[in-house]
């Protein structure tokens, strides 16, 4: 099994999928299948706010218009509370399902996000063991008041 680790995170890379680069700020892994359209994207982003908090905002997001909020709620996940959103976004020429699991520790937000093209009841067992292998090894960001930096 291959792992993925940056030093604050360690994950095991699932079978059949491989890493991409990505530029997007706080992304720290993008896996891709390629025998199927399915996309992981793990974050890490400093923050102030609380699940609830974010939780509201996600909500109001999808108020305005963005997509369709299926589920929205928290989830016991091992020792862990995280919020759970999931979507499905259709602009008439791409149609795909978003199932987020996002949990705050220590002033920072660890978030992944399955992208499929469709609803697989299946899938949730493999979303799940995913994100019950996470370590955190440390804080990536140290936050305090208005700024963050690296905890190096």
């Amino acid at each position: 099994m291959t792992l993925f680790t940056n030093g604050y995170i360690t994950l095991p890379i699932p079978k059949g999928f491989q890493s991409i680069n990505s530029t997007e700020e706080f992304v720290e892994l993008v896996l891709v299948d390629p025998t199927k359209p399915m996309t992981i994207k793990v974050s890490v982003t400093p923050t102030l706010a609380g699940l609830v908090d974010i939780k509201e905002s996600i909500e109001k997001n999808f108020e305005n218009g963005n997509g369709e909020l299926i589920f929205s709620d928290f989830l016991p996940i091992n020792e862990d509370i995280y919020y759970s959103a999931i979507s499905s976004i259709d602009d008439g020429e791409v149609s795909a399902r978003c199932n987020e699991f996002l949990f705050v520790k220590d002033n920072n937000l660890y978030s992944f996000e399955f992208v499929y093209p469709y609803a697989d009841a299946e899938l949730d067992d493999f979303y799940l063991n995913m994100i019950r292998s996470l370590k955190i090894g440390k804080a990536k960001y140290i936050v305090e008041k208005e700024s963050y930096r690296l905890n190096e």
